[in-house]
């Protein structure tokens, strides 16, 4: 979770639509470069929560009242209790007050929760039925397979190792803002030799009817705007594969700003000097994030 400030003065608490694996941390072989010029299979993985998602927004005003209704009810409560001079049983009902409005607390959080993730499913839902027959496997192994070999990396149907992609797009901002989200694996057999994260953003776009601008004409602009993403990601993986940028110094983090459509963001990383046009950094995680938007770095 991660509260974002939003321009229309909106503060939410953005739930993620990514089911991204937790164990996911930056890792390189020592003697990856030589290995993948040997050639690699490349696998296309199905993401778990789906080829397309909508991040998940909940009012953070309604999670705040819920929190105050409760904190109200365990204080009126305890105060009862009190006031009942319940004698030595009195912590044992005190701890079933506190036990209950934890549970209650916690009943009023996944509800609401709950009612965002059916709003947002309720928004991407018409996209998956209209891309219902694209073969997004397919699409994804030729694009990234077109963008490798570009990059002097050719995949091979007959080499030992192999590099497992699981792609995802994701949308945000009332679906004004998509994202690429690659995670990437280079294996030889079961041992891990690279693995890796790249969010590649699309330029925020200005919609009114957002869900027929990505649909129009077969979802053209939808297509264009992954197939960007492919061609940045295939690029950023590339250049990681010769440079090692996944290992970090925690000395060279500095505070990022940047806006994203209306959305203001800050975080923690280390602003990478490509220069090109996007801005790309590194998080904490190690996660790289390529930006069509002008970062800060302080």
């Amino acid at each position: 979770m991660r509260f974002a400030l939003v321009g229309a003065g909106f503060l939410g608490l953005a739930l993620s639509g990514c089911a991204t694996d937790p164990n996911l941390a930056p890792a390189r072989s020592d003697t990856l470069e030589t290995q993948l010029a040997q050639g690699f299979q490349l696998v296309i993985d199905v993401p778990d929560d789906g080829w397309l998602n909508v991040d998940v927004v909940v009012d953070a005003a309604q999670l705040s009242e819920a929190g105050e209704q409760t904190s109200r009810h365990l204080s009126g409560t305890m105060q009862g209790v009190a006031n009942s001079g319940t004698g030595a049983g009195g912590g044992a009902a005190v701890a079933g007050v506190v036990i209950s409005s934890m549970l209650l607390a916690n009943l009023s959080q996944s509800a609401i929760e709950q009612k965002a993730r059916l709003v947002a499913k309720g928004q991407i839902d018409p996209v998956d039925q209209a891309l219902s027959g694209h073969d997004w496997a397919d699409y994804y192994h030729v694009a990234y397979s077109r963008e490798l070999r570009e990059q002097g990396y050719a995949p091979s149907l007959t080499a030992d190792l192999s590099l497992r992609i699981v792609p995802r797009l994701r949308f945000s901002e009332g679906m004004r803002v998509l994202r690429l989200v690659t995670e990437a694996r280079v294996m030889q057999g079961k041992k891990v030799l690279y693995a890796g994260r790249i969010e590649s953003f699309a330029e925020p776009v200005q919609c009114e009817d957002c869900l027929s601008r990505w649909l129009a004409q077969d979802a053209a602009h939808l297509h264009a705007a992954a197939n960007a993403g492919v061609d940045d990601s295939a690029a950023l993986l590339a250049s990681d594969w010769r440079t090692s940028r996944f290992s970090g110094i925690a000395s060279q983090e500095q505070t990022l700003r940047y806006q994203l459509g209306a959305t203001r963001h800050v975080e923690r990383g280390r602003l990478l000097p490509l220069g090109n046009s996007r801005s790309v950094f590194l998080s904490l995680r190690g996660w790289l994030k390529s930006m069509p938007v002008a970062v800060e770095a302080r």
